[in-house]
């Protein structure tokens, strides 16, 4: 991750979206080979569901519409 801040928001069903800026590809593609990066995945995994942007219902508005959380 960059060292700019992630932008954390709640959709109108209490989805959490976190929102965040890789570095590089490459630095996408180390992630998924680094084993202690796949633990974190995997424990997070445990206690949430990854869900495709394009799967929550505010995607499909132009002005999409999120609550943020500080």
């Amino acid at each position: 991750m960059t060292e700019r801040a992630p932008v954390l928001l709640e959709t109108g069903d209490g989805t959490i979206v976190e929102v965040f800026e890789w570095l590089s590809a490459e630095a996408i593609r180390q992630a998924h080979m680094n084993v202690e990066v796949q633990k974190m995945w995997g424990e997070y995994a445990e206690v949430c569901d990854y869900v495709p942007l394009n799967q929550l219902p505010e995607s499909a508005s132009l002005f999409a519409e999120f609550t943020p959380l500080d």
